[in-house]
């Protein structure tokens, strides 16, 4: 279950949206929140006399910085606390943010992060922010990354149903145990959906003249899609969830699935960030696009490597 919860925090309100969601995942699971602030030491340079009188200025400030951020976080940790009525640890250490959040959780061995896509240093609607980024591209533990925008304000995380998307492989399915915690965790319906994309070889004419039914075999294919799809929400379902399938042909895997997200407008999202022959340690283009895209808070996890 999801009982320890990382949130990295950067001083802004934007990242603090995140504390709500991770309070009340704890408080369903009887869990714990981890408060984490890292501080990045500012370098000290020169070698002069001047230049090491510099320097200890430039210590002392830092050492100032440091405090700033250790007061912030163990304040916030025990306000936190008082309100949610539950364990909140606050963590300040030097590092980079990202490698700090990476590392910090696996050594707590955090069951999920929860953070949001941007943070102090604003957003843009076509970019996630660098340390969500990096945090989702290197982090092995489930992130669940919540949409910042300052015009629409947070809305309270009771996600009704969590879209899954697939594509048939077993990296892609890896998400599924963490759905299951989260969806029992929230009370939430799950609808699992794979988006089968058909094999086009060159001369389609042909091929669609040919006279033969189904030249390409999506049939077949959706077929096996369909009863693996039905096999995996038997699983869930022995769990007590409400679950339902889906798929569909599209020779275009990301635009299918943002019309499915329109359609069904389901409350949260779930995807590995590598699925069908993704070795590589950048997103995938179809979970990029729907956390850059969607709106919606969506989870993420970057499979163990085969």
């Amino acid at each position: 279950m999801l009982r320890t919860i990382l949130v990295p925090l950067d001083g802004s309100a934007l990242a603090e949206r995140a504390i709500p969601v991770a309070c009340e995942l704890a408080r369903r699971t009887g869990g714990a929140v981890h408060l984490v602030r890292a501080h990045v030491p500012i370098a000290v340079v020169g070698a002069t006399a001047e230049g090491a009188l510099f320097s200890q200025e430039m210590l002392a400030a830092d050492e100032a910085i440091r405090q700033r951020a250790q007061t912030y976080v163990t304040a916030l940790a025990t306000k936190v606390a008082g309100e949610w009525g539950i364990r909140v640890t606050p963590i300040s250490e030097d590092g980079s943010p990202a490698g700090l959040v990476t590392d910090l959780a696996d050594r707590i061995l955090a069951d999920l992060i929860v953070m949001t896509t941007h943070g102090a240093g604003g957003f843009a609607p076509d970019w996630l922010g660098s340390v969500a980024d990096a945090v989702i591209r290197h982090s092995r533990r489930p992130v669940l990354t919540l949409p910042a925008n300052d015009a629409h304000p947070a809305r309270p995380f009771a996600p009704k149903t969590i879209l899954v998307t697939l594509d048939g492989s077993e990296r892609s399915a890896a998400i599924l145990p963490i759905v299951r915690d989260l969806a029992i965790a929230m009370g939430s319906a799950v609808q699992l959906v794979r988006i089968v994309a058909p094999y086009v070889p060159g001369d389609v004419v042909t091929h669609l003249s040919a006279d033969r039914p189904d030249p390409f075999g999506v049939d077949a294919e959706s077929l096996a899609a369909k009863t693996a799809l039905d096999e995996m929400a038997g699983q869930l379902r022995a769990s007590g969830l409400t679950v339902t399938t889906t798929v569909r042909v599209d020779l275009s895997p990301t635009r299918s699935l943002l019309h499915e997200v329109k359609e069904m407008n389901p409350d949260c999202l779930a995807i590995a960030t590598q699925g069908r022959g993704l070795s590589r340690v950048f997103l995938g283009s179809v979970a990029d696009k729907l956390i850059r895209s969607s709106g919606r808070p969506v989870l993420v996890l970057r499979p163990p490597s085969e």
